[in-house]
């Protein structure tokens, strides 16, 4: 029976917009407080004397209730690939692999950057990134190499900027509006979805307290309003302050 050893409190409150690998959004903040049953004090010695750490953890939000032998991964734009080819939250067991950096520990917590996990991410282990373990010399990316996917422009309308300035606290507001152009960039709509792919539809990317509404046209996102969490949103699971 495999426990949770904490659990991930990350700028990211929902599936949608949460990038899909940590590496694309290497300023994404997070934490992780490692539970007092595992004896933090003493577990996490040494440990920040390592740049990155892995994180094992749990895909706790998957809703696909059987096992798909072949995965549709994004970049593939409709085309299949084995699932032990790529690295979909779906699954035989919904366990998942990320790096990230680690910026320092504070008692039993990890402060974290580079995070690909959403907010209440059971994680089932840690371990220190090795680079002559861990980094091959010569390593062969298969069919990734071949489907690069190209990033979005992002661009905020006056109004969102207005928004900006009004909503989020001056100290952190360049940070968010990085943290949103960032995540945006890559594209959160699923390219199968052809719902998603029409140039009218408005979408919402809830990150850490803030709506950011947009719309995607021509290789452009345009967040056009920016507005505090609705009280919908609050009932996820919380944040603490200073993540940031």
């Amino acid at each position: 029976m495999l426990r949770p050893i904490g659990f991930i409190e990350s700028c990211f409150r929902e599936k949608f917009g949460t990038p899909r690998q940590g590496s694309l959004v290497p300023r994404a903040p997070a934490r992780l407080r490692v539970l007092s049953e595992f004896l933090p004090g003493q577990s996490l010695v040494g440990l920040s004397e390592f740049s990155h750490v892995w994180l094992i953890f749990q895909f706790h939000l998957n809703t696909n209730k059987g096992y798909l032998s072949k995965i549709h991964p994004p970049r593939l734009r409709g085309g299949t690939i084995g699932v032990f080819a790529c690295r979909s939250p779906h699954r035989p067991n919904p366990i998942g692999l990320t790096l990230a950096r680690l910026t320092a520990i504070e008692g039993d917590t990890l402060l974290l950057t580079g995070v690909d996990l959403v907010n209440g991410t059971p994680v089932l282990d840690i371990k220190p990134y090795l680079p002559a373990c861990d980094r091959p010399s010569r390593p062969r990316i298969g069919w990734v190499d071949r489907c690069r996917v190209p990033r979005l422009e992002v661009e905020f309308t006056k109004s969102a900027l207005a928004d900006l300035r009004r909503v989020v606290p001056v100290r952190i507001r360049s940070k968010v509006k990085r943290l949103m152009e960032s995540s945006l960039s890559h594209d959160p709509r699923n390219l199968r979805d052809r719902a998603q792919l029409r140039p009218d539809r408005v979408f919402a990317f809830f990150v850490l307290h803030y709506d950011a509404h947009f719309h995607i046209q021509d290789g452009r996102a345009q967040v056009f309003c920016i507005l505090p969490a609705d009280e919908a949103a609050r009932r996820r699971p919380p944040l603490t302050p200073g993540l940031f």
